[in-house]
């Protein structure tokens, strides 16, 4: 699947607010220059941020860093009380089996971890595109016993 428009926002211009609307093929045709506007746009210390963000994620390889590092976190959170991993680069979905999500969420910040419990059986993962690889194998050692716990909460 191929979108025909994509937004951006918040860490686009690493805290600034900005935001953009990527129009592909025939949706990049519909909004010319001067019929769209917006209260809040052409903010140029926000558009100059906007552009040394992109430079970064481009000079310091992010993408791949982000590719890299969420194949490992989906091979590693495999576990039978997680019927699904998804996601792609560093977002992350996990179906729950058992256990609800809240659960898992406190027991993963009473060892540091922030993860957001979307729904009652699901945890996304969304950690920042700078996470080091030792965080993440810091967070895998740590997931059996957050479920374990997570599980033994809710029992």
């Amino acid at each position: 699947m191929r979108p025909d428009v994509v937004t951006l926002a918040k860490g686009l211009a690493g805290g600034f607010p900005v935001g953009a609307c990527i129009g592909l093929g025939a949706a990049g045709t519909l909004l010319g220059p001067g019929n769209h506007g917006s209260t809040f746009g052409g903010n140029p210390v926000a558009a100059a941020a906007a552009l040394a963000v992109l430079d970064t994620i481009e000079a310091d390889g992010l993408l791949d860093h982000a590719r890299k590092l969420g194949e490992r976190l989906r091979a590693g959170l495999a576990d039978p009380r997680v019927p699904e991993v998804r996601g792609r680069g560093l977002l992350i979905g996990l179906d729950l089996d058992g256990i609800p999500a809240a659960a898992v969420a406190r027991a993963a910040l009473a060892r540091g971890f922030v993860v957001n419990d979307c729904t009652p059986d699901r945890i996304r993962l969304a950690p920042p595109l700078v996470l080091t690889e030792d965080q993440v194998e810091e967070f895998l050692a740590a997931w059996p016993a957050v479920l374990d716990d997570a599980q033994e909460a809710s029992a």
